[in-house]
């Protein structure tokens, strides 16, 4: 049983007015009519509908399908055609479709078992990915590009022996060389052992597995990519063959390490890093959820970009006193159980987001030896002693007399409370201290030259009305011309801009958790790119002229908005 949809949409064309192609559903399956005697299977309009499949939960793809008396051959599966399509637990292709485009099957979270006829000749990206109970697949023997050989329940491409798709039954072929990116993604494997015989893992290999335990490594592997077991939070047990000639891991220290660079590429919860090495690399601890302390060993020189981010539980790091530089940015970004880092003297690079989203952090110190950095006064802050300008703080933090700058994001979603500026402050950069939710009081030294904030709770430059810095309890002064980019760092529920604000900067009010209505006075001539971006509750916005000048990304994000005009 099917139903016709004719499609009204149309486009202008120089011959004339073309109408779009024709679509039909058969069986609960949407087909888009490619020319006289073709068609492809698209995506269908409620991507997560199960009701078409039937009782057994088998979709069946067929070659060909026969519409209003006229046959027509299916050629494509088009990208995201059955996404997230819970209802499906096997799907047999039938021999003559010829391709299976990206993200096919992604997310079909009860899919047992696919079959693949020797027709198909290109399979897209992501087509498996999240399919968390996939057991097995089967490639039709008379397949000239892929292939499952030895019963394998993977996809390989036969002519580079690539593993491109995996399940969680897959045994790898020793005659597989390489594995391919998000060939292993959202599976609940607990070990992945690779055969002798591979030589390449790619970046994102085994991509998210959540209940991955244990990896082995042959000695044949000769490139690891940093990011090959990217979001693998719960491996305890990382080995690598002795005989390896590229990489290791020595004295049972559960981590990845490049023999001939000293870099430990990955690690996880139970690593112990070994003496010897100069770096940890970029991404090796990221969002390692169960990592509580880390002693960095005496040796390393170089901290890789984003080496911790997102490691939750990591209350202590212990670095060393050979520690030069912080390469790349967000060392240690989201990890909201640190609590105290010591920067050691010879460090002569740090990013000013290494803290961006620490919540707990209170204690920052610099040791006093450090010849580019300080921590005066005990401040709990780390200031570039060069130019006085702070590159990282923490809610604990003290913006003390003879600072002259605060760096971009180095106070983002920090924890902060309240944010004093001394009289010697001469910039402030309008990231630095975005998203402080928690944040009630902002003042300024009354002998500050270039700020002021007269009991409103913001920071106003003077010379040119501009409001850089506010929060919920701002009251907005009747001088204040243009609200800034980033300017508030969280937002009251209901705001009423006065009549004196002329222009609403990049980003000013993004991101707020909190705000539900604003109403926009007619002086308000522009609203900039992303002013109210990602406000999630915000549903009402009142714009009192219809000359405001909005730009079409100013309310990106803002799902529940109703937007009304007056004048």
């Amino acid at each position: 049983m099917y139903r016709y949809i004719f499609s009204l949409l149309f486009f202008f064309h120089p011959f004339g007015i073309i109408l779009a192609a024709p679509l039909f559903i058969d069986s609960g399956i949407t087909y888009q009519v490619t020319s006289d005697s073709t068609v492809n299977i698209i995506a269908q309009n409620d991507k997560r509908c199960s009701s078409h499949i039937k009782d057994d939960s088998l979709l069946l793809i067929p070659a060909s399908i026969i519409h209003k008396g006229k046959t027509y051959n299916v050629e494509c599966i088009e990208k995201e055609a059955f996404m997230t399509w819970c209802g499906i637990k096997s799907v047999i292709i039938s021999n003559g479709v010829k391709e299976i485009q990206d993200a096919v099957f992604s997310g079909c979270a009860n899919l047992e078992s696919v079959s693949i006829p020797a027709s198909i000749k290109t399979i897209g990206k992501y087509v498996f990915n999240y399919c968390i109970k996939l057991d097995s697949i089967i490639i039709d023997i008379n397949n000239s590009v892929f292939d499952s050989r030895n019963g394998c329940n993977a996809i390989i491409r036969t002519a580079n022996n690539t593993l491109l798709y995996a399940c969680n039954s897959t045994i790898i072929p020793s005659s597989v060389e390489s594995i391919c990116s998000f060939a292993y993604t959202g599976l609940t494997m607990k070990v992945v052992s690779f055969p002798d015989g591979l030589k390449e893992i790619s970046e994102y290999a085994i991509y998210n597995c959540d209940e991955l335990e244990k990896i082995y490594i042959p000695f044949t592997v000769e490139d690891i990519s940093p990011k090959s077991f990217f979001l693998c939070n719960n491996v305890k047990t990382i080995s690598i063959d002795n005989k390896n000639e590229f990489y290791d891991s020595r004295n049972n220290c559960n981590a990845i390490i490049d023999k001939h660079s000293g870099i430990l590429i990955w690690g996880c919860s139970t690593t112990k890093i070994p003496s010897g090495l100069s770096k940890i690399g970029e991404y090796a601890f990221i969002h390692c959820e169960k990592l509580y302390t880390i002693t960095i060993p005496e040796g390393i020189e170089h901290i890789g970009q984003s080496a911790f981010w997102g490691c939750t539980a990591l209350k202590h790091v212990e670095i060393p006193s050979s520690l030069v530089s912080f390469d790349g940015y967000s060392h240690f970004a989201f990890c909201t159980s640190l609590d105290s880092l010591f920067i050691p003297q010879n460090v002569n690079h740090i990013p000013s987001d290494i803290f961006s989203g620490c919540i707990s952090l209170e204690r920052i110190v610099v040791d006093k030896r450090n010849k580019y950095y300080d921590s005066r006064e005990n401040c709990n802050a780390i200031v570039y002693t060069a130019n006085n300008e702070i590159i990282a703080g923490c809610k604990k933090t003290t913006i003390v007399e003879g600072i002259k700058s605060i760096s971009a994001s180095s106070f983002y979603k920090t924890g902060l409370t309240s944010i004093h500026i001394p009289s010697s402050i001469e910039h402030i950069d309008s990231t630095a201290f975005r998203e402080n939710e928690y944040c009630k009081t902002i003042t300024v030294d009354n002998n500050n030259i270039k700020f002021k904030s007269d009991n409103s709770n913001s920071i106003i430059e003077k010379h040119t009305g501009r409001m850089i810095l506010a929060c919920s309890t701002t009251n907005i002064l009747p001088e204040v011309t243009h609200i800034g980019g980033f300017a508030y760092v969280n937002t009251p529920r209901i705001i009423i801009l006065p009549s004196s604000i002329k222009t609403i900067g990049y980003a000013a009010f993004a991101n707020s958790d909190l705000l539900v209505s604003i109403i926009i006075p007619g002086s308000v001539k522009t609203i900039g790119r992303f002013a109210f971006a990602n406000c999630k509750h915000l549903l009402n916005v009142v714009l009192m002229s219809n000359n405001t000048f909005v730009d079409k990304n100013a309310f990106e994000g803002c799902d529940l908005l109703n937007m009304k005009s007056c004048k």
